[in-house]
């Protein structure tokens, strides 16, 4: 008999696989880390008056046209943001007594007791990088309409990449070079 009888708990090949298998769960870990910050849209902040869009310019409900808010459009680099004294317009005598609108009526309604006069601090949902310029009145010049570059009625838009604005260039024969954009 042998005396040297050894004590192996496991076999051989386990240790490698536990090691492979950890090594997968880190990178799984990592790829979701990284999908989850760059899959979800950074400018989907949270707004200090829920806007839904749809319900604005939808034909079946206002049929507002995007330039009644956005007043600039047209003729500005940015389209601009309404007054709060705008919303009121209409706010003054629709959804009066709505708690999501108290801030609205804090910014513009002298007549309301949340009053404040206070501005409304819209975040900018579509931040371009500092080194991109885009004008919105050159392009509307250029007969693109708003829909073309918010092609949804909801509020989910796709974010702008500098793809989606090359392939568009590219589908309308426009300039794709670099300091048509980066000046």
């Amino acid at each position: 008999m042998n005396s040297e009888i050894r004590s192996n708990p496991q076999p051989p090949h386990i240790a490698p696989a536990i090691v492979w298998g950890l090594l997968i769960a880190l990178l799984a870990g990592i790829g979701l880390t990284y999908w989850n910050a760059y899959s979800t849209r950074p400018h989907d902040p949270v707004q200090p008056i829920f806007f839904p869009h749809h319900t604005h310019i939808l034909p079946h409900k206002t049929g507002m046209d995007c330039r009644s808010c956005h007043t600039t459009a047209t003729r500005a680099a940015t389209a601009g943001m309404p007054a709060a004294s705008t919303c009121l317009d209409c706010h003054r005598h629709i959804l009066t007594n709505s708690p999501q609108l108290l801030p609205l009526h804090a910014a513009a309604n002298p007549d309301h007791p949340a009053y404040t006069g206070e501005p409304i601090k819209w975040v900018l949902k579509s931040p371009l990088p500092t080194n991109v310029h885009f004008h919105h009145g050159q392009h509307a010049a250029a007969g693109i309409t708003c829909e073309q570059c918010h092609p949804t009625t909801t509020d989910a838009q796709p974010p702008h990449t500098m793809r989606s604005c090359l392939d568009c260039h590219r589908r309308l024969n426009h300039s794709v070079s670099c300091d048509r954009c980066h000046h």
